[in-house]
């Protein structure tokens, strides 16, 4: 669960899994695995606002982590 004032349900990306303010990173479903995550750690909490509000919760075709997720585990979509 979000702990950022983010709600799960605004977010577009189908690969979004949840996000920390406390830690400042997102967690998406794994590129290899089905069982895994990807995490993206910032070192600003702007850094990870931006990221959520552009593609998690924006255009998430453009993110470049959807795309090897979709490329990787998803070639015939």
């Amino acid at each position: 669960m979000p702990d950022g004032g983010w709600n799960a349900a605004t977010m577009k990306c189908p690969f979004y899994k949840h996000d920390s303010f406390k830690h400042k990173i997102i967690i998406c479903e794994s590129i290899l695995d089905e069982k895994g995550t990807s995490t993206q750690r910032f070192r600003r909490q702007s850094d990870r606002l931006r990221q959520l509000e552009c593609f998690c919760a924006g255009d998430y075709r453009k993110c470049e982590i959807y795309r090897m997720i979709l490329q990787t585990k998803y070639p015939d979509d």
